[in-house]
Parts: C-alpha cells; structure tokens; sequence
C-alpha cells in the first residue's frame, strides 16, 4: 500500500543586493525589486506501513489462556499499553508471577497464574490491578526474547528497514518504554535466528498443507513429491496445485513460464495460466522444483496434461519462451499442441546480438504480427533489406512459431507474447521471498482473489447483458477497419 507524500520547495530568486542611490532631483531612496517566491511541488512515492499490532492488554481474575506462552503475552501487552515497570518473579513449569516494581517496589501491582490439577487452562488466581507508580520508560520485562517476538513479523516482513535505531524509537514512540542499542541488537539477532529456522521446519507442514487445500477448495488437485535420502526419509523433491475450473471456462491458451525462488531455499517456481473470456489472466497451476530442467518441465507438463485432459495437445496452444528444457517436454508430451514462442524473449536475445540496430524491435515486431504469409514475406524482405545478419538470426529461431499468419484458426486468440505469465509473476515478487508453506498460501490467495474478481465481472457482464470490455476493444477496432473500405 502506498500513498502521495508532498514536499514544498520554497526558492527565493531575487536580484543581487546592492547599495541604495540618491536620486539627484529628490530625498527619495530607489527600492529594491521585490521578492519573487516560486513554489515548487514534488510528489514522493513514500510506503505506508501498517503499525505493530498488539492484544487489548486486558486481565481479570478468573481469566483463563491456553498455556504460560500466552499468559506472557497478555502481561507483555498490558505492560505496553500502561508503560509499567513490571518483572517476572516466579518461574515455575505450572505457574508464572509478574509484580511491578515502581515506586522502589512499593508498587502493589501484581498477577499470578497457575495451571492446577487436571484443568488444562491456565487461570488467574491473584490479580491487584492498582499502581502507586508514575511510568519513567523503564520496564525489566523487556527482555531480549520479549523485544524479538514484538518485532518478530515486522522483522520477517522488511528485515532491512527495522534496524536498531527503528527499533529503539519504535519502543519510545509508541509505547515510551526506553530500550539500549544493544537490547535491539540482541533482539534483531535473535528474531533472524528464529526466522532461519522456520525455513527448516518448513516441510514438516508440507502435507498438512496440501491437504487443508484439497478440503478448502474443491476441484483442486494437489501432488506433493518425495525421495529417499541415504537414512530413508522422505526428502522434498516438487510440490504442485492444480485449479480444473479453467477448461470449462476459459480459452484453450496456457501460458507456462519460470521464475526463482528469493529466500534461504532454492529453487523454482513454475506456473501456468490461462485466459478467460475477457482475455484476462486466470491462474492454473503453479508448482515448486528443485532446478528448471527438462526432467523437471516434462513432469509439470504432464501434470497439466493429466488433470486437464488435454490428450495429445490437438486443438489447445501452449505460449512459452525458447526454453529448451521446455521445449522438450512440450513436444513428448503434447506432440500436436500449437507451441507459440514469446516475441518479447526473442526480440530481448536478438537485442543482445545486435544492440545498435534501432529499427530492430519495430520490423520484428511487424514480423509478428503478419496478419498473412504475403505480409509474412515482405516482413521479411523488409529485414534482409536492412541488414542481412539479423534476417539469418531472425530465420535461426523459426518466425512460423511466433508469428500471427501461421496460428491455427478458431482458436479465439492472437497473441504472440507472453506478457501475462511475466504479469503473474511480478505479482507474486514479494511472496518469493517467504518461507516455504508462506509463499505457496501467498500465490495461493492471489490466485484466488483474482479468479473471484474476474467471476464478479463476468456476473455483471451476464446481468446487465454488457459486452466484456476487452469484446468491445476488438469490435469497435475491427469495425475502424472496415469502415475504411466502405
């Protein structure tokens, strides 16, 4: 979330000073030029972040928690809210007591909670709820495990933003309690030392995972892999999603493309998606490997190729860039699909050879959008024409896959790059830099959100018997087109 942060820049422009002259025929002083001001307005992107939330803080007697942790973290929050001086004094596996210790501790505040017998709550016994205190910033509580978990989530959100200095005022600021440089330190420390080992735990939770998603959305498919390692255990191999509402109300288009893993475990992440009748993104699957091979594309592509029947690809388009790994496994896989390369990777590779060729992008470009093989070969011409090395580096990588003249008809659409894939994963950026089970629900919420705005579109459209609006682009273009020749 992001908002318009306004600076004013005053600049004062005047002429030079100098010294006032007598005028020869009267008393009277030449002025200066007044002052002229001129204000400048510049507009900052400045990131908003969301505020530390905490509980209310609230305890009474009587009040039961689930065990000592979270007693802790009531006390922790009333110690916030209040700026009290508050100490742990008592220890215990089955009990915990906080007393405050302002007024040179004659403070009588205090709560004490047991765990008794066979109740498996902790409750609170003793509670005083009176200070004869005066808050002065100062709390013994706080110690370095206390200021790690409070920065905990921050920490694993934007670890080089909340540094110690941010920390140190974030701590008087919201909740005038005075922390040393060094407690932050520690604290930070041990915050990234936790959040290191979340990444090792991740795979623990894997299965549970894949199968709250089977139970939450029905019609998914969900395939977790594993291999043995040399003591026998299961070791994560690739893990995949699958949505099966695409075929029955989408374009037969997929779009698949790569992208890496930003966090302590590597790898990559393969998507799919498609097109829906407003030609909009609509995600299919995604899954996670271990390296971007040919091994690995053939297993993704057959997955695609199994839960969505697509047969031996007749009648379906897959759009990729040049891949070679992928290639591969389209063309064992679905050896009649329509395989269409992305104009933009090419241009991009073309581009590295041949850097100082300006018209390069707009006759590749034109290449692609041939609308027949007539205008096909003189696209052609056009490029050996203007220079003959780049014809052959053109000719090297097939133009028939990727231009508009040789798509099949009926196919409902034409589009010659891969741009939604690239879309879809610029979208997912941030989620690339969670843990494991964190990322996979992150795609998975975008997924989502994205699939039910386009139904709510869709259901509007059906309503109010509007023409989509990506339709109506088409229509009203062809139409200009006609209209030319009438």
């Amino acid at each position: 979330m992001q908002r318009q942060k306004i600076e004013m820049n005053l600049l004062s422009t005047c002429l030079p000073k100098s010294s006032p002259k007598r005028n020869n025929q009267s008393d009277t002083m030449c002025t200066q030029k007044p002052t002229t001001r001129l204000m400048v307005v510049k507009m900052v992107q400045v990131r908003m972040r969301t505020p530390i939330l905490r509980g209310d803080g609230i305890m009474y007697k009587g009040q039961k928690f689930y065990n000592g942790i979270s007693f802790k973290e009531c006390v922790t929050d009333y110690a916030l809210l209040t700026s009290s001086n508050l100490k742990q004094y008592r220890y215990d596996r089955d009990a915990i007591r906080f007393k405050c210790i302002g007024a040179k501790g004659k403070c009588g505040w205090q709560v004490y909670a047991p765990s008794l017998g066979d109740d498996p709550f902790w409750r609170i016994t003793l509670y005083k709820d009176k200070h004869i205190c005066i808050p002065n910033g100062e709390c013994a509580m706080f110690s370095v495990p206390v200021i790690a978990r409070i920065f905990l989530d921050k920490i694993r959100e934007e670890p080089e933003y909340y540094m110690l200095a941010k920390m140190e005022k974030i701590e008087m600021e919201m909740w005038k309690i005075s922390v040393t440089r060094p407690q932050c330190q520690a604290s930070r420390r041990k915050a990234l030392g936790w959040i290191s080992s979340e990444y090792d735990t991740q795979f623990t939770h894997l299965r549970d995972y894949g199968a709250e998603i089977m139970e939450s959305n029905p019609g998914s498919v969900v395939d977790i892999d594993t291999v043995k390692n040399d003591v026998g255990e299961d070791v994560f191999n690739q893990f995949y999603v699958l949505r099966k509402t695409w075929k029955a109300s989408c374009r037969p288009l997929i779009g698949v493309d790569g992208c890496f893993l930003k966090v302590k475990i590597k790898g990559q992440l393969l998507a799919a998606l498609g097109r829906d009748a407003d030609n909009a993104i609509y995600p299919i699957a995604w899954s996670v490997v271990q390296v971007e091979n040919t091994d690995k594309w053939q297993w993704f592509v057959n997955r695609l190729k199994i839960d969505l029947d697509l047969g031996d690809g007749d009648g379906y388009i897959i759009m990729s860039d040049r891949q070679k790994g992928l290639i591969k496994a389209i063309e064992l896989e679905l050896p009649k699909v329509e395989h269409r390369k992305c104009v933009r990777h090419i241009y991009g590779n073309l581009k590295k050879i041949h850097p100082s060729k300006k018209l390069l992008k707009k006759y590749l470009w034109d290449l692609a959008w041939s609308y027949n093989t007539t205008e096909y070969y003189q696209n052609l011409e056009r490029i050996h024409a203007y220079d003959s090395k780049v014809h052959e580096d053109v000719m090297k990588t097939k133009p028939k896959t990727w231009c508009r003249a040789f798509h099949k008809l009926d196919n409902y659409c034409e589009d010659v790059e891969n741009n939604s894939i690239e879309s879809f994963n610029n979208t997912i950026n941030k989620a690339r830099e969670k843990p494991f089970v964190a990322m996979l629900e992150m795609v998975r919420k975008i997924a989502m959100v994205r699939i039910a705005k386009r139904r709510n579109v869709s259901k509007k459209s059906v309503i109010s018997d509007r023409i989509p609006t990506e339709c109506f682009k088409k229509i009203h273009h062809f139409r200009q087109i006609t209209d030319r020749f009438l």
